[in-house]
């Protein structure tokens, strides 16, 4: 239900926005300024850089295995997932890349991942460091090869388990 609701809210024009709360009394204006004023509040809260990027390192190595397990390319997967292929390369291969949140949601409802677990990978929210470390064991016990193996595949269907009962 939260992810059907986020993806109405996410990808409805302003139009239909003030359309579907006109019957619920409530001011579409007041809530825009509420939404965007908690998210300025977690935009200023200054992240610890190296907790970023032990994450962004997990969250490359995820979408790369991922990528791999569908036997696409960076440019494939960018199309199917309406997302840019630059930026995929970026956070594949950059730690210190910043990846933008509507691509963090797309790639999350293309591979049908739960809500937020890209988002926690992605340093938008904080973790515990239990988290983190995960993340940074995944990520070093990855190889970088064209398919998967079964030590592969088992260590990505483990870590997304993990990341979902992270996300509950």
């Amino acid at each position: 239900m939260n992810r059907l609701l986020r993806t109405i809210l996410l990808e409805a024009s302003e139009d239909e926005l003030r359309e579907a709360f006109a019957d619920t009394g409530e001011d579409l204006d007041a809530l825009a300024a509420r939404g965007k004023a908690a998210a300025q509040r977690a935009l200023s809260e200054t992240p610890d850089p190296a907790r970023v990027k032990d994450l962004h390192r997990g969250l490359g190595v995820l979408l790369q295995m991922l990528r791999r397990r569908e036997r696409l390319s960076i440019d494939e997967l960018a199309k199917n997932a309406n997302v840019s292929a630059v930026e995929l390369r970026h956070i594949e291969t950059d730690p210190a890349f910043n990846p933008n949140p509507r691509t963090i949601f797309q790639l999350e409802q293309y591979f049908k991942l739960d809500e937020r677990s890209l988002v926690i990978l992605s340093g938008a929210v904080h973790v515990e460091t239990r988290v983190r470390e995960e993340a940074v064991r995944f990520a070093a016990n990855s190889e970088n090869i064209h398919g998967l193996t079964k030590e592969e595949r088992k260590l990505l269907n483990q870590f997304v388990k993990f990341l979902k009962k992270h996300t509950d």
